[in-house]
């Protein structure tokens, strides 16, 4: 891109005339520019288009092969940006919800990303922070505080560099720079651990097993058959299995699920299914209920297409998209209330049946079923069922803000998620698939 100072100059102008004062600092641009630069052949995303002069400074960093994914949700100033670098091909504008751009992109697959605004900053962090590579950098900046921060704004801006500063996955660095800027790099993380109690979990979802049955006759085991039980819990569908005559071997992250699991007979280990230690050794790999806490879900998928012999099946039934859709947003809302909560990360993920479908045929597997199933779920009391699944999510908080959590999350779920004659229901949509490796 030739002629930076006068595409910038002209791009102000504009932005100043229609009464836009929150433009980007010229020496964040200059910056973003050299580390894009430093990436050839990069995948990019902006997450805040504004007017476009970010944006600039992008592709001027840019080679001919890379490639920009910049969205914003005003299409005023988004046609400012296109009017002086609509013609720029290596560029992808887009107007509208930077959520919805996010849930388009394939998760491992962004070299470089650039949060400007709420969506990938402050709100769908994590969604955000899927997308990047190992090795790939984020970047934000605005960290310094600012004469036009609305009032609580800084609780939200300590929370995110908080949370950005506590997570494994990246290398952060903070600078008191320019507008304040922090750059962070994604970096491989040990195997994931995970902690349930298998008396608790028994006690208030026995219907999470009872309900997968239907999903056991999918699988249809055969006599003799050898079957990994992926995320096998506490052994009660791995039960159900071998007396089909077959034999399970289970695998959970979970040492304490796994010891109930072994207790009723089960051989069964700790490991993760992104790591499995086997190799064309199972006619069949089950799983219920589990996947979506697995973020790497091509990674998992290449893992079972591993372990499974050329003609194995892979079935599975889990949470797909729309899956506790109140439930999260119940979630966000309670966080997003409550800035001393820090950020809010989701630690499921939910796919869609066309993108699941995809990942399994580009890993060698012939799909022979899949579909997204509406099953509304009754529950106890979802105040239990917060106490077992959001752990994850609220471990950081002190008693007292946990059952403030709880209790808000309660008020708001009783409007959508209540009925004095069905009492509480959990809105679970679940993703049901049955494959075969060809590959």
């Amino acid at each position: 891109m030739k002629n930076i100072n006068k595409i910038i100059n002209a791009i102000e102008k504009e932005t100043k005339a229609i009464g836009f004062d929150q433009t980007s600092d010229v020496q964040v641009g200059a910056l973003l520019s050299t580390l894009v630069a430093s990436k050839p052949n990069t995948k990019i995303l902006e997450l805040g288009t504004g007017s476009g002069l970010s944006t600039a400074w992008i592709a001027y960093g840019m080679d001919k092969k890379s490639h920009l994914i910049t969205v914003d949700n005003d299409e005023r100033l988004v046609n400012i940006a296109k009017k002086y670098l609509g013609r720029d091909s290596r560029i992808d504008f887009r107007v509208g919800l930077g959520e919805e751009v996010i849930d388009e992109i394939e998760d491992n697959s962004i070299d470089f990303i650039f949060a400007d605004t709420w969506p990938g900053k402050y709100h769908y962090l994590d969604e955000a922070l899927r997308l990047l590579k190992v090795g790939g950098i984020y970047v934000i900046d605005d960290m310094l505080p600012q004469e036009n921060w609305p009032e609580g704004h800084a609780k939200k801006v300590d929370a995110l560099i908080e949370t950005l500063n506590s997570r494994e996955d990246l290398h952060m660095t903070q600078m008191d720079w320019a507008t304040g800027v922090i750059m962070c790099t994604k970096i491989e993380t040990d195997k994931e651990t995970n902690q349930w109690n298998p008396k608790e979990y028994n006690k208030h979802t026995a219907f999470v097993s009872q309900l997968a049955l239907p999903v056991v006759e999918l699988l249809n085991p055969q006599e003799g058959e050898h079957i990994l039980d992926v995320g096998c819990g506490d052994g009660t569908l791995a039960v159900e299995i071998e007396k089909y005559g077959t034999k399970v071997v289970g695998i959970d992250m979970s040492a304490e699920m796994i010891e109930v699991c072994k207790a009723k007979g089960i051989e069964a280990y700790v490991g993760s299914v992104t790591d499995l230690p086997y190799e064309n050794e199972f006619d069949a790999v089950f799983s219920n209920a589990m996947l979506h806490w697995v973020h790497d879900a091509k990674g998992a998928i290449d893992n079972i297409a591993k372990t499974l012999k050329k003609g194995g099946r892979f079935v599975a039934e889990y949470g797909g998209k729309g899956n506790a859709y109140h439930i999260v947003n119940a979630m966000q809302k309670v966080f997003d209330t409550h800035p001393e909560f820090g950020v809010f990360q989701n630690p499921w993920h939910f796919p869609s049946d066309e993108e699941y479908k995809s990942l399994l045929e580009s890993s060698g597997f012939e799909v022979r079923y899949i579909a997204l199933i509406p099953r509304p779920t009754p529950m106890d009391n979802i105040v239990h069922w917060l106490d077992i699944f959001a752990n994850g999510i609220t471990e950081h908080l002190t008693k007292e803000q946990f059952e403030v959590f709880k209790n808000e999350c309660r008020d708001i779920l009783v409007e959508t998620n209540y009925s004095e004659e069905e009492g509480w229901v959990l809105d679970y949509v679940r993703l049901r698939v049955e494959a075969v490796k060809i590959g």
